[in-house]
Parts: structure tokens; C-alpha cells; sequence
């Protein structure tokens, strides 16, 4: 018969089998002995030991010659089922005797092994007529035997799995556990707490004393503490971290965990798991969550933790602080010029200066890429600040040493002061950024304090900006049309679309409130989009109501000109409403086109084999050179209205207005002057040769459906064509 088990060494309960009356061997694949129960030693007159290794065949002989013993263990091996054999054989005792018994032979397969056993019943002389046992009696005593065995083999390797998986898992969560007597103060670590203690990887003994003696200085007085707490009684458990110094002299974070012995009050059982990787993950993390990388410096989140902790010092020791924010000037000039690594070193070298100035008390932090955050302690006045911030200005624009050259690098500054202007550190924070705003508007190099003016005025640039994301979304803009004409026989040769803002409680805002706030914002460039697709649609539609074909100029910021997708975007808007791409033009200022004139060069490119015009806005007032002029793709040069203005007042502005003109028929450009409003201006420029006008004299910016009903109404005609003019703007 086959009875197939899990696993494990021992086949099957000891007291189980010895209590059985039939007499049970087991036996190895050999059919050698390795076990007797009782029966069976008192079958055999013979104990266990004296069986153990002997062969089944020198034990009993089979009555029948043709049985043969070894055959029948094969046979036993192979069968699937059981079949009560019960074959008549004759025991051989140790005193010589021989007794009548019947065999019958069972096999237990394992996962990694098998095993036999052997099953005799005695034959007694003095019951002859004996009825042998029934079969099934014999069936349900082994059943019984493998059942048992099989639930003690299933205990016991789960039992040895948990321990495995325990061990396995203390392993990899490096966890060791360890059993003190507090009687002795003798500790034993199991294996993994030796491996973690650097004691090897076998299980070891060590001291209370031992224990503390290698815990590190600093923290050795709480573990000890700990330890005495929990051995006096006065607390259950106890759980702590501490740094563990191992006989190599490497450091380990360790968390310590300890409780007493339910059963045995003088036994403490505890835990040591390896927190080394899990700190320095931590620390890790924290560096990267609070300071700069570049510099070491705390970075906005650790200037937000320690500006908290000292208002909070100062506001119990009674002190004055000042909060500064220092922003480098033009440094993104010096980066670009120099190149980022020596950008780095500049920031670097910067931060070290600050912090040479400062002291002990004090906090430096760097917030972006060249500001600076500075929290000066024991301010008494607004004297002593004004001193220490001059004094960090003054020694902060040194020259450094970058390269092979000599670098000043001035910076600008905001200040607030704790509790003047504010107490929480929020606030000081917006009101030092007020200030630095304002420092930088005033040329940089120099610093500021925040006033409640600032404050006013920073409260309405926000609104303004709120005002400005309502307008856009609610539709408040409007786009108002100026005339262009040609100078020599007065016709109407485009119109420039300029955008308003009319807001519903304030009215018309002027563009030099909104425009510079929506390219700070990034909000120009919907509202530049909204200009574009509004003004083409506009021309088609003009075209639709029998207008001459005009040129429409627009306005592009540098946010929109620095977007690679520009010429794609446009030639998209164009489609949409059915304008050639040859009657746009577009205007951008000098500042954009010599921020950089290889980036510059190739998007005036991309624009101009659409179709489309270029013209210089505001020329003569910005940074322009004949070698840029000469090497961009230009269609139009805008005279700025300072020049034109001056005509009949200035020589100065009339002999620049008159070497624009010459510049530009010599670069065979066309040159249209702005803010024409007197006809001694008109004359002016007509008699120089220049191209084009525009004007409060030819026509002031309005609607669309003003300037067509006054195009109906006015047909054009040689000289100065008087739509609107008043003369003023």
C-alpha cells in the first residue's frame, strides 16, 4: 500500500505507534531496520537497539519458499492501492525461539523521500483457531497511522516554515532579536543580532555593560535608562533609536525594542533592527526637501522653518529682526555671457561672502536661481539695518574671481523689518519681495525698505492681475484701429490693431498699466492671440464690405516671439479667416530682436517665408546697430514719436528723425514715422522722403465700425487726410 505524506524526518508520532498491539518496523529502501514499536520488541525478544540496521530477511523467513521478501518490498513500492497480503512467516527471536506471525509490508512516499514499514500480527499456539484480525480492523489501524502522521509532519513543517520565513524576514528587514537576564545582565543574541552587533554570524553572549559600552556617547544615557526602567518594573516596553558602534569602529542606526517576560519577570526580550539605510534615506530626503543643492544653503523650505523658529526667539527676548532678499543684478546677462558653470561659481562664491558678513544668529538661504534671503538678529533700529544691509551690498560687489578675469556683481534689495512691518513670517516675506521689487525698479544696486505705500501699490498690481485673468476670460477687451497712410499721395495703406481694456467699473485702463503687467504674468500671449485671430477676421471682413485691401500690423511680445511655434500658430490664424499672409505685418521692439540675434535672425526667417512682413517698433530708442539691421530680414522701420515730436522744436530729434529716414532708404526699407500730429510734422517728414505716417493728425486708434463708417464717409485724397485730429493724446 502507498500512503503519500509531505515531508519531514520523523514518519510518524512515537506514541502512536507504540501503542498499537501489532508489531510495527520501519524500515529503509534496503529493508534494513531503523525503528521498533513495543509489539515489536516483545515478537522479536528483543529491544530496539538490538533490531536497529538488521536486515528484514534475517529476521523471518516465509513460510512459503516461493515468497520472496525482497521481491515483496518491491512489490509493496509499486502498488498503487493496498491489498492485504497477510503472508504466513516465521519470526526469529534473539533466545533462539521462533514464533508464527503474518507480514504485510507499507510504503509512505514523501516530497524528498520514502520510507516502508512492516506490520506483524503474531500467531498464538495457544489460540490456533484464532480467526486472524479482519481486514478492515488492519485497514483502519494504518489509516489511522498515516492520518496521524501526516498531521504531525504537517505541524511540524509549518512550524519549521514559520521559523524559516521569521528568520528569513528578520534577515531582510535586518532584525535581531536578543533574550536579557536581568539576574546576570547576560544577553543572548540570536545569529542575525550577532551578524548586526558586527560579532560575527553565529549566536553570542555579551553584557548589560558590553551593550552600552557600545552604544555611542550621546546616546547611551536613554538606552541605559530604558533598560533600568523596564528591569525595575516601572514601565512594560520600552522603544528607542540610538547609534551602535561596532568593534570596526563603523556607526549603525539602530532601533532598540524591549518587553518583559510574561512568564519570567527576571527575563527581558527585545529586538535590535539596522535603521542605517533608512536614516540615511531620511537624511537624504530632508537635505533635498530643505536646502540647495548648489550652494548647501537652506533653500525656501528651510528659510520657512528657521525664519518660524526665530520670530519665535525674538518675540520672547523682545528683539527687532530684519528680513532681506537679495537678488543678483543681470546675472542672467553674466550666466549667458560666462556659461553655467561659471554662473555656479558665482552663486557659490556670492553665498560665501553673504555668510562671512553675517552672524552666528543670523540665517542665510538661497529661494531661486540668483535671490537671496538673509534673516538679520538683534536689529535694535532702522539705522543699525540700514548699516548691515549697506555693509553686505558693499562687500558682496567686490570683484570675483571667475575664469581668467575679474567680475563685479552688484545686487538689489529689499528689506522688512519684525515687528514694524509685520509679525508673521508670511508677511514679512511679501513685504521684503515689495521692497526688492521697487530696489530693482530704481536700477538695481541699491536696496529699499518696505513702506505701506509699496504695500498699497503691490496690493493693486495683484488686483490688477485678477482684473486682467476676468477681462480675458469675460471678453473686456476690445481692439481699437489706427490709420496708416502714405505720405506722398495720401492713400490709406494699413491699419495698426491696438488692444483696450474696458473694464467695468473703471472703465477704459490704460496699455501702459495693463501691457507691462501681461508680459510679466505671461498673460500677453492669449491676449496677443486674441489680438491676432480678433484683428484678422476684422480685415476679412472689411475686404467683405468693399474697403481698398489694407496691410494690418499687429504687435508681438517677447513671450510670443519666443515661442518656437509662432510662424505655425500664425499661418493657422491667418487660414482660419481667409487673410493672405502677405498683408500682415508684425511689429516687435529692438530689445527683442538683440536679446539674441541668432534666434532672432532664424524666426524672422521662418516669418518672412510665410509671407509675412517685419516691421521695428519704436526704432531709435533702443539698443539697434547697423550689423543687426544688415543681418535680419527686415520689411519696416517704426520712428519712435519721441523724434517725430520733436520736428519744429528740436534740431537734435530732426537731424535723428532725419538719419532714420536716410538709413533706411539706404537698407531700402520702409520707414513709417508715429505720432504724427501737427501738419508742420506731416511736411517735415514728407519733404525727408519718408514712406508712411500714422497720427492723432490722420486719425486717432478707435473701433472698427468708427473708423469704417468714417472711411465711407471721407474718401481718401492727397495731403493730410482729416479723419479725427485732435492734438493731444
Amino acid at each position: 500500500m502507498t500512503y503519500t505524506l509531505e515531508s519531514g524526518k520523523s514518519p510518524a508520532p512515537i506514541d502512536l505507534v507504540n501503542a498499537l498491539s501489532e508489531a510495527i518496523l520501519f524500515l529503509d529502501a534496503q529493508g534494513r531496520v531503523w525503528y521498533a514499536n513495543p509489539a515489536a520488541e516483545r515478537l522479536f525478544g528483543a529491544t530496539t537497539c538490538s533490531l536497529d540496521e538488521r536486515d528484514l530477511g534475517t529476521l523471518m523467513s516465509p513460510v512459503d519458499p516461493a515468497l520472496d521478501l525482497q521481491e515483496r518490498l518491491k512489490t509493496a513500492t509499486r502498488a498503487e492501492a493496498w491489498v492485504p497480503r497477510r503472508d504466513p512467516v516465521t519470526v526469529q527471536r534473539d533466545d533462539g525461539t521462533s514464533r508464527t506471525a503474518l507480514l504485510d509490508i507499507g510504503l509512505c512516499r514523501q516530497a524528498q523521500a520514502s520510507w516502508r514499514f512492516a506490520v506483524l500480527r503474531e500467531q498464538r499456539a495457544d489460540r490456533p483457531h484464532a480467526a486472524p484480525e479482519p481486514e478492515e480492523h488492519l485497514r483502519e489501524a494504518i489509516d489511522l497511522l498515516t492520518h496521524q502522521v501526516q498531521e504531525r509532519m504537517r505541524a511540524e513543517q509549518a512550524l519549521q516554515d514559520s521559523h524559516q520565513r521569521l528568520l528569513t524576514a528578520q534577515r531582510v528587514a535586518r532584525i535581531g532579536h536578543w533574550d536579557l537576564d536581568t539576574a546576570t545582565d547576560q544577553i543572548q543574541l540570536s545569529a542575525e543580532a550577532s551578524a548586526l552587533f558586527g560579532r560575527g554570524d553565529r549566536p553570542q553572549t555579551l553584557t548589560r555593560e558590553d551593550l552600552l559600552e557600545n552604544t555611542h556617547a550621546d546616546d547611551r544615557a536613554a538606552l541605559s535608562f530604558a533598560l533600568l526602567r523596564l528591569t525595575n518594573g516601572e514601565t512594560n516596553r520600552f522603544s528607542i533609536r540610538h547609534r551602535l558602534i561596532l568593534p570596526d569602529g563603523a556607526e549603525r542606526y539602530m532601533l532598540a525594542e524591549g518587553e518583559r517576560s510574561d512568564d519570567q519577570p527576571n527575563r527581558i526580550l527585545g529586538i535590535h533592527q539596522d535603521l542605517t539605510e533608512r536614516q540615511r534615506t531620511e537624511h537624504a530626503l530632508f537635505q533635498l526637501v530643505n536646502f540647495d543643492a548648489l550652494t548647501g544653503l537652506p533653500n525656501r523650505t528651510g528659510l520657512r522653518t528657521r525664519l518660524r523658529a526665530t520670530l519665535d526667539e525674538a518675540d520672547r527676548q523682545d528683539e527687532s529682526l530684519a528680513v532681506l532678499l537679495l537678488d543678483i543684478d543681470r546675472f542672467t546677462s553674466i550666466n549667458s555671457t560666462l556659461g553655467h558653470d561659471a554662473g555656479d561659481t558665482l552663486l557659490r562664491a556670492f553665498a560665501d561672502r553673504l555668510q562671512n558678513r553675517l552672524q552666528p544668529r543670523d540665517t542665510l538661504a538661497r529661494l531661486a536661481a540668483d535671490e537671496f534671503a538673509v534673516v538679520l538678529t538683534g536689529v535694535d533700529d532702522l539705522d543699525q539695518a540700514r548699516e548691515r544691509v549697506r555693509e553686505l551690498q558693499q562687500h558682496c560687489s567686490e570683484p570675483f574671481a571667475i575664469g581668467h578675469g575679474q567680475h563685479v556683481a552688484t545686487s538689489s534689495v529689499g528689506v522688512s523689518l519684525f515687528p514694524q512691518d509685520a509679525r508673521g513670517k508670511d508677511d514679512l516675506l511679501r513685504h521684503a519681495t515689495s521692497a526688492l521689487h521697487e530696489a530693482k525698479n530704481a536700477g538695481g544696486n541699491t536696496f529699499r525698505f518696505f513702506t505701506e505705500e509699496l504695500n498699497a501699490q503691490a496690493r493693486a498690481q495683484m488686483e490688477l492681475e485678477q482684473g486682467l485673468r476676468t477681462a480675458l476670460r469675460e471678453g473686456q477687451f476690445e481692439l481699437h484701429y489706427q490709420p496708416q497712410l502714405a505720405l506722398q499721395d495720401g492713400g490709406r495703406v494699413g491699419v495698426e490693431a491696438l488692444v483696450r481694456w474696458r473694464h467695468p467699473q473703471h472703465g477704459m485702463i490704460s496699455p501702459g498699466d495693463f501691457i507691462p503687467l501681461a508680459e510679466a504674468t505671461g498673460l500677453i500671449v492669449p491676449i496677443g492671440d486674441w489680438v491676432l485671430r480678433t484683428a484678422t477676421r476684422q480685415l476679412a471682413d472689411w475686404d467683405r464690405h468693399g474697403l481698398p485691401p489694407l496691410r494690418l500690423a499687429v504687435n508681438l511680445s517677447a513671450r510670443q516671439f519666443a515661442d518656437p511655434n509662432l510662424p505655425e500658430r500664425i499661418l493657422e490664424t491667418l487660414g482660419a479667416a481667409g487673410v493672405e499672409p502677405s498683408r500682415l505685418e508684425v511689429e516687435i521692439t529692438e530689445s527683442v530682436l538683440v536679446e539674441d540675434i541668432d534666434a532672432t535672425a532664424a524666426m524672422l526667417r521662418r516669418l518672412v517665408q510665410l509671407g509675412v512682413s517685419i516691421a521695428i517698433d519704436d526704432f531709435g530708442t533702443g539698443q539697434s546697430s547697423l550689423r543687426y539691421l544688415r543681418r535680419l530680414p527686415l520689411t519696416t522701420l517704426k520712428i519712435d514719436r519721441e523724434f517725430t515730436w520733436g520736428i519744429g522744436n528740436d534740431p537734435d530729434d530732426e537731424a535723428i528723425t532725419r538719419a532714420i529716414i536716410g538709413l533706411a532708404q539706404t537698407l531700402k526699407l520702409r520707414v513709417l514715422a508715429e505720432g504724427v500730429e501737427t501738419a508742420q510734422q506731416h511736411d517735415f517728414l514728407r519733404e525727408m522722403g519718408c514712406d508712411e505716417v500714422q497720427g492723432f493728425l490722420l486719425g486717432r486708434p478707435m473701433p472698427a465700425s468708427d473708423l469704417e463708417r468714417q472711411w465711407h464717409e471721407r474718401p481718401p485724397h492727397a495731403g493730410v487726410d482729416l479723419l479725427d485730429s485732435p492734438r493731444s493724446a
